[in-house]
């Protein structure tokens, strides 16, 4: 049986959450970015531009709201 090393994470090669939202829809098709008192929290991938704020809501227990962008 073969010893494995440590694992290494590169910071440098981990993708941002841009890259992912690209990678999901396309470049310039937007994505639902949810906020809470203006405060950024995370993206939502698969939402639609109608359904962007009640998603939002939705994931946050009724706090804040998401906004259509990227």
């Amino acid at each position: 049986m073969k010893i494995l090393k440590k694992l290494s994470i590169n910071p440098e090669k981990v993708i941002k959450n841009e890259e992912l939202v690209n990678l999901n829809g396309g470049y310039g098709t937007g994505c639902c970015a949810c906020y809470i008192g203006g405060i950024f929290q995370n993206y939502i991938v698969g939402s639609t531009q109608s359904d962007c704020d009640a998603d939002c809501k939705a994931i946050q227990n009724g706090w804040g709201g998401g906004v259509w962008e990227c």
